[in-house]
Order: C-alpha cells, then structure tokens, then sequence
C-alpha cells in the first residue's frame, strides 16, 4: 500500500502538468469583419492545436501589441513581431534616426487582394477601382486556396494563426510570391 502511495504522490505533478498548455496568439480572416475591414484580426487561445477561444480585435491595437507597445497576451515579452518575422512594411530601418515604432502596416492594406480581384467596396466617381490579387471575383481560386494552405488557412473564412500569420504578412511583401499568387511565374 505504501509503494502504490509512494508512487502516486510522484506521478501526480507528472499528471497534473501533462495538462494541455493554453497557447494564446493573434490571428487573422480574410472575412470582412463588421467595421468595414475587408479581413479581420483576434487574438485566439489555442488549446491541443484548436482554437478555443477569439476574441475581435481592432487594427490600431493589434498593431500596437504586435509592436510589444501595448500588452498582450499573444505577446507577453512585448518583443516587436514585426521585425522578428521581418515584415518590412510594418518596420522603420534599422538605422532609421527615430527608431520609433509606426503606428500602422501597409501590409494590413494589401489583405483583401488575396480574396478579390477588384476592391469590393464602392468608391467615389473620383477614385479608381483597385485590382487585387485573386483569380475569381468573391474568393481565391483553387490554386490559390493551396498557396493560402501552406499558411494554414483551410477556407476562406478560417484563421491564419500565430507565426503562419505573421509569414503571410512578410511574404505578401515579396514582389515574386505576389507574382506567383496572382498566376504569374
């Protein structure tokens, strides 16, 4: 009796530490959210590799935790994301004299060109429509679901989470991968 004590005394931090961790991390849509962005941001608590929990958040804040200006418990050592995944859009040079943060990633404004072909939105008679990078009006085509794939993103209005993210944002800057995804060679 005392051995199979002894042992369960061991095993019980051994137990209670294989608890699947609570991963929290942003994450992005290509559905036009209901503030009139043609993508949506959040913040995801990821649990055994599902999301458990989203919760919206706005352009301005995200932009301000990924930068590590803000808390966030996608990025609790507050490290600027943007220059750690070299999205270069959403960083000053390094030896850039004010060595400040932006306070916004262009790169946010080229998301809905994976999704359509022409800017979806009405625009004044004065302004000219954008072209964006789809193949297909409303949704990427077949191919381009595969190129958004390798990011994770299984359906148009699924979540691209975390680094797979923030590899997206870096790759979208990349005059060549743009090429590729739009049908190019």
């Amino acid at each position: 009796m005392r051995i199979l004590f002894a042992t369960l005394v061991l095993l019980l931090p051994v137990l209670a530490g294989a608890q699947p961790k609570v991963d929290h991390q942003f994450a992005l849509s290509l559905s036009p959210s209901t503030d009139g962005q043609l993508f949506c941001l959040f913040l995801v608590a990821v649990k055994d590799s599902q999301v458990v929990e989203s919760r919206p958040i706005t352009r301005g804040n995200f932009i301000r935790q990924a930068q590590g200006r803000a808390f966030s418990s996608a990025n609790p050592d507050a490290e600027d994301l943007f220059r750690k995944y070299d999205v270069k859009q959403c960083t000053l040079p390094p030896d850039s004299a004010a060595m400040g943060f932006l306070t916004d990633c262009s790169t946010l404004d080229d998301l809905w060109k994976l999704r359509y072909w022409e800017y979806p939105l009405k625009v004044d008679d004065a302004q000219r429509m954008a072209k964006g990078w789809s193949e297909k009006p409303l949704s990427p085509s077949q191919r381009q679901m595969e190129i958004l794939g390798g990011y994770g993103l299984k359906y148009t209005t699924g979540l691209i989470i975390g680094p797979e993210m923030f590899r997206l944002l870096h790759d979208m800057g990349d005059r060549n991968w743009v090429n590729i995804y739009r049908g190019g060679a």
